[in-house]
């Protein structure tokens, strides 16, 4: 599944995905024209050629206040190590990139613009429902954002289908025009349209234009550079949490090197550097808004996935999927707890999902709230 390359530069920063444009929804439906298949064609040999050469490695600096405390020391919540199988990892020079298949594009294709953040409502041309349950801060209240962390609480959804998805992240978005909107998000998905089957992934994803034109998720498209030797964007992640059992979930932290200036992505207690986004990928930055929670989406008429864990807010602790210990990077490149007050709360689809209050919850887990919803509501 993974093929072990070279680490390399992503030369084409800004490749449009033409692949991706005309006819979306949540099939697999190989309904192609011919300049759509050899456009697709044409991107699998890039995405599959060999390795060009070694670039940066690690960030020159980190965000003041990164190390000062262990976060989540709680014996009830357990931060996961993930990697390949049997603890290997890849040769020195070498990073594991998930080997992309013509027909993993054609699935990224079909799920591609129903990412979009705003509005979180009806997509008329491709017919597809997206759902948004997510707490959001503005710059205006916390001054520049060059960077996010927090605690994502994992689950399984076995039940998701091959017509839905369901994503639970952190976004870094800059919400201008709908054409210029930059995004960076990072957390788990169950994506069947995407992935190809229904188990819980890490996963990340960027555009410049609010997936429109450009951007993808993990490694589908040049953009993201991959550096860790272990821990491959789009890998299944276990162990996962229970309902009403032990609960695990995943450390992230992107944030911004102001040396090289790149947006490096962190993962996990112990501080693995998955990879960085090149600053010159993006049109519009500093970022002016951060989002937590979780995003769904269903093709229309279809029924509804689960988001979360599958459960509503109000179950509460060990029931509900929860978000905690969410911080940012300033402009001084400090790290700032979000203090509650900060964030304000937005649903969709409230009834069927929706984010409960943002509270502290003691030294545990600090500043968390939860969200989500159930399958098939009406």
């Amino acid at each position: 599944m993974y093929a072990i390359v070279k680490v390399l530069k992503m030369m084409l920063l800004f490749i449009f995905v033409g692949f991706l444009l005309p006819s979306f929804g949540l099939s697999v439906e190989n309904n192609l024209t011919i300049d759509e298949d050899l456009e697709i064609e044409r991107q699998l040999k890039l995405l599959n050629k060999p390795a060009i050469k070694t670039i940066v490695l690690r960030p020159n600096s980190y965000p003041d206040g990164l190390f000062d405390d262990d976060i989540l020391s709680s014996t009830n919540v357990t931060s996961i190590e993930i990697g390949l199988k049997d603890g290997n990892t890849c040769p020195s020079g070498t990073v594991p990139i998930r080997r992309v298949s013509k027909d993993d594009l054609i699935r990224m294709r079909t799920s591609f613009k129903n990412m979009k953040m705003n509005p979180p409502v009806k997509n008329d041309e491709t017919h597809v429902q997206p759902q948004w349950a997510v707490h959001i801060g503005r710059s205006e209240e916390l001054g520049g954002l060059y960077g996010v962390s927090a605690f994502i609480n994992l689950y399984g959804l076995p039940q998701v289908m091959q017509t839905q998805f369901s994503t639970s992240a952190a976004w870094l978005v800059n919400n201008l025009k709908e054409d210029q909107i930059n995004i960076i998000s990072v957390g788990w998905t169950v994506s069947p349209v995407t992935y190809g089957d229904n188990k819980t992934r890490l996963t990340a994803g960027w555009t410049i234009d609010n997936f429109q034109k450009t951007g993808c998720q993990d490694t589908s498209c040049p953009g993201f550079v991959q550096v860790s030797k272990k821990l491959p964007l789009g890998i299944a992640v276990t162990p996962l949490s229970t309902y009403g059992g032990k609960q695990y979930g995943l450390n992230i932290l992107v944030f911004k090197d102001p040396y090289s200036k790149n947006w490096w992505f962190r993962l996990g207690k112990d501080g693995e550097l998955i990879g960085y986004w090149p600053n010159e990928l993006f049109t519009a930055l500093p970022f002016n808004q951060i989002h937590f929670g979780g995003v769904v989406g269903y093709s229309e008429n279809s029924k509804k996935p689960p988001m979360g864990s599958g459960h509503f807010p109000i179950e509460g602790t060990n029931k509900s999927c929860f978000i905690s210990t969410m911080r940012y990077v300033n402009v001084e490149n400090n790290f700032q707890e979000l203090e509650l007050g900060v964030l304000s709360p937005h649903s969709s689809l409230q009834k069927c999902y929706y984010v409960g209050p943002y509270f502290h919850q003691g030294d545990e887990f600090g500043n968390m709230f939860f969200f989500g919803g159930p399958e098939n509501c009406p």
